[in-house]
């Protein structure tokens, strides 16, 4: 039973990687965006992700998370990272998964804020997604006052790779031990 209450606690924690990710994303984009907002907006992004994941475990929906409602959310969650089904997660399943939560919930906000669902989002449209909105004019590579999937992706990988470059140049190895 310890063993289990401790597996899901790790797995509680992961889930709530996205959250993580979010604050790590701060280092990432530099300090233009929270000195342009402050934490106004990490804050609005962080609440509304507390209240998804809320209202995805309170399944029977009476605004309250029962602890068998709280083990099956996390049960799934596991189950999903437990990509070779042993039963256990390695770090690297541990990475692939959260990878794959990043991308799935980067999707969702793409579709909806593509209002009129032609897989490119206006200048209007970004407004639902403050990062593009604020950068809209650095990702959209080829000006035609549209950004689409394609392009947002490019734009973030080249952050994370300039980012990386940064970071290993600078000889600032943290990378924190496993």
């Amino acid at each position: 039973m310890k063993k289990t209450v401790n597996c899901l606690a790790i797995i509680f924690c992961f889930a709530l990687g996205t959250s993580l990710a979010h604050a790590d994303s701060r280092e990432h984009s530099g300090k233009m965006h929270e000195q342009a907002h402050g934490d106004q907006m990490s804050g609005q992004m962080h609440g509304d992700m507390k209240e998804k994941m809320f209202k995805e475990m309170d399944t029977n929906g009476d605004g309250t998370v029962s602890e068998a409602e709280f083990n099956t959310f996390h049960a799934k969650r596991f189950k999903e990272m437990d990509a070779n089904g042993d039963g256990k997660i390695t770090y690297e399943e541990m990475e692939a998964g959260h990878k794959k939560m990043m991308e799935e919930g980067k999707g969702k906000r793409f579709d909806e804020a593509d209002a009129n669902h032609d897989g490119a989002l206006t200048r209007e449209e970004a407004k639902k997604m403050p990062m593009l909105s604020e950068h809209f004019d650095e990702v959209d590579a080829n000006k035609d006052g549209k950004v689409t999937r394609e392009e947002m992706d490019a734009a973030m990988e080249k952050k994370h790779h300039d980012h990386d470059a940064k970071k290993h140049s600078h000889g600032n190895g943290e990378q924190g031990e496993r």
